[in-house]
């Protein structure tokens, strides 16, 4: 008897150790390669159940990115949106756009964020804009480094930077809580979509969580999709980000640095993590190019692979082939190879 419980207990430890979650949970490495727990000699390794090679829950449409996402996140560069909507998303109505100050140095220094709807896609949507010039970037980094990562979340354990949970809630009780309540109160089966670029990225990462945090709309309900987003979260949050949105991606364009900023705050103990979210495009982002649906969330996988010296920050301005600070200043026009990377 003891012998078959002995054996018993055996094949359970082995079939644990025969998927990645449970060798890495285990505190061993799994290796891609062989698909072996353990493994001593490995080329990629995993050694965090967030890296664990999974499958996005929805497929990747370059297309719906690059002629919907895109224009929405982009239209936050203009006083106006609605201007990039007549031009590119004829039946897409800005409802508001809301500014505040968001610095404690800088008068000039804003953030901004707008909603929309679109009554023949049935979809409201959530958009922020990138930084506000240099003095903005800086603030952002020292203010980064002083206060680091807290907890305000009661849905996860997780902590997110708090300069952007601040970024966020100025705007939030500014008004953009009421905008979208009252969309939501309006069309009430509508899905909810999320985006922005570069601190547009950030915001909308906190945007998705807080909304989720409160109920107001259901993950399954909502689009994900950033594009340039620096890290804004240690590994509880990355991991919850990642398990709760099953449409969630964020897109890179070849050597962005932002990809590549410094992962480790001193002031908080804290290492940043990015959800496993990850398409990388290692070219021009050109109708056509090939893109990578990277399995892993954080480490030297996809954008990770390359070396922090080999980053060009072109590459943070140029998505899917346009500048899109450039274009959606001038109103997103319809000639869009006029803002392609030259």
């Amino acid at each position: 008897m003891i012998f078959h419980l002995l054996v018993l207990v055996s094949l359970v430890q082995f079939s644990q150790a025969e998927n990645c979650p449970d060798c890495v949970n285990s505190g061993k490495v799994w290796c891609i390669e062989t698909a072996q727990c353990g493994a001593t000699s490995c080329n990629t390794s995993i050694n965090r159940p967030l890296n664990c090679p999974t499958n996005p829950q929805y497929g990747y449409d370059d297309e719906f990115m690059r002629s919907e996402i895109m224009v929405l996140a982009t239209a936050a560069q203009n006083e106006n949106p609605q201007l990039c909507f007549d031009n590119q998303l004829p039946t897409m109505k800005l409802y508001q756009i809301r500014t505040v100050n968001c610095s404690t140095k800088y008068s000039d220094v804003t953030c901004v964020g707008y909603t929309a709807f679109d009554t023949k896609r049935k979809v409201i949507s959530i958009s922020f804009k990138g930084a506000h010039g240099q003095d903005q970037i800086e603030e952002m980094m020292e203010d980064g480094m002083k206060y680091g990562l807290l907890p305000y979340y009661t849905v996860t354990n997780g902590k997110i930077m708090k300069i952007l949970q601040d970024y966020f809630m100025l705007l939030w009780n500014e008004g953009m809580q009421q905008d979208l309540r009252h969309l939501k109160y309006k069309y009430p089966s509508y899905e909810l979509w999320v985006n922005g670029h570069s601190l547009g990225a950030s915001l909308a990462w906190a945007a998705s969580a807080w909304i989720a945090n409160i109920g107001l709309y259901k993950p399954d309900d909502m689009k994900v999709v950033v594009m340039g987003a620096p890290r804004i979260g240690d590994y509880n949050f990355a991991d919850w980000h990642t398990k709760t949105f099953p449409y969630n991606f964020h897109i890179l364009h070849r050597s962005d640095p932002v990809a590549h900023q410094e992962t480790y705050i001193p002031v908080t103990n804290s290492t940043l993590f990015y959800p496993k979210t990850e398409v990388w495009y290692n070219n021009y982002m050109r109708q056509g190019d090939p893109f990578q649906i990277c399995q892993e969330a954080d480490g030297h996988y996809c954008s990770g692979t390359l070396k922090p010296n080999a980053t060009q920050y072109i590459d943070h301005l140029y998505y899917f082939n346009i500048d899109l600070p450039g274009w959606g200043h001038a109103g997103c026009p319809m000639n869009i190879s006029a803002f392609a990377q030259p």
